[in-house]
């Protein structure tokens, strides 16, 4: 008999992907074995229990997994593979997304912050076929996580160099209408990035640096030194204090789930990461309705 936690894992991704519009198949004509849901529930729990493919195949073996999925077999390795190769990106982050409408979360006080997940040091001889071509070591994300329910609200991967702090609007502006606060350290000092956030009606706390500070104070020539005075007078240093809640969710995550990724190419190893966000929200929504429903009992 298969535990009763995977089924309401199941039921959780079941109900995500209704709320993103996922279908169970891309055509009418598409194969229904599987479908899209099984598939994002098992490669889901796959990163929850930390595994490798082979691996995990064989403890949904062991467990029976396939009768709670009502399929004959559990897919090869290499269906799963293959399956988060052809899949976008963007579907497992509006996914992400998702945990918070299943919640109904509004007035929220959230905090973004950049982490790196380790990549698995490839050997010499995979080195020399890709004609010697250095290969990073870790894959840059960025969790923007509500500092009361450590849930994560949106997730961005890259691999590049690029600056993280480019995904800050992007990432608030898939926010607008449930954001209250936007805490975030001096890597984010931008008045641009204020500016975004007091446009649509969001507190923003973010730390001066020690230069864009002494023009605040000297009233040197700048377009923006009065603006800038302003966010200094409004910055709430307690309630900037609790961004430190932003790091207690990527140790989470990386002590629960792994703080590296397996795959190979780059573009599998952020949809790695965004999976392990996914999986980090379903486990924690998890335990979140248990308790309402012992409070609600009680």
């Amino acid at each position: 008999m298969y535990p009763v936690r995977v089924s309401g894992f199941y039921q959780l991704v079941e109900e995500l992907c209704w709320l993103s519009g996922v279908k169970n198949t891309k055509t009418i004509r598409s194969k229904k074995m599987y479908g899209n849901i099984r598939m994002v529930f098992l490669v889901a729990y796959k990163e929850k229990l930390n595994v490798s493919y082979r691996r995990f195949v064989q403890i949904c073996d062991e467990n029976n997994i396939q009768h709670m999925l009502c399929i004959k077999r559990i897919p090869h390795f290499s269906t799963l593979q293959k399956f988060v190769q052809r899949t976008p990106k963007i579907l497992f982050e509006q996914l992400v997304q998702a945990c918070r409408i299943l919640l109904n979360l509004k007035n929220v006080e959230a905090s973004i912050d950049g982490t790196g997940f380790s990549n698995t040091n490839p050997s010499h001889y995979y080195q020399k076929r890709i004609d010697g071509k250095e290969v990073k070591n870790y894959t840059k994300t960025v969790f923007l996580s509500d500092i009361n329910t450590k849930l994560i609200l949106g997730a961005q991967t890259f691999s590049d160099h690029r600056n993280e702090t480019t995904v800050f609007k992007p990432m608030v502006k898939q926010l607008i209408g449930c954001l209250k606060t936007m805490l975030a350290d001096k890597g984010y000092d931008s008045m641009s990035n204020r500016k975004f956030c007091w446009a649509n009606n969001i507190e923003v706390h973010i730390p001066f640096r020690k230069f864009s500070l002494e023009q605040c104070k000297y009233g040197l020539k700048d377009k923006y030194s009065a603006k800038r005075r302003r966010a200094l007078k409004i910055f709430n240093k307690t309630l900037y204090n609790q961004r430190a809640l932003a790091e207690t969710v990527n140790s989470a995550i990386k002590q629960t789930l792994g703080g590296f990724v397996r795959a190979r190419k780059a573009s599998n190893q952020q949809k790695t990461v965004t999976i392990k966000a996914l999986a980090y929200n379903i486990e924690h929504i998890g335990r979140t309705i248990k308790i309402w429903i012992f409070i609600q009992i009680q």
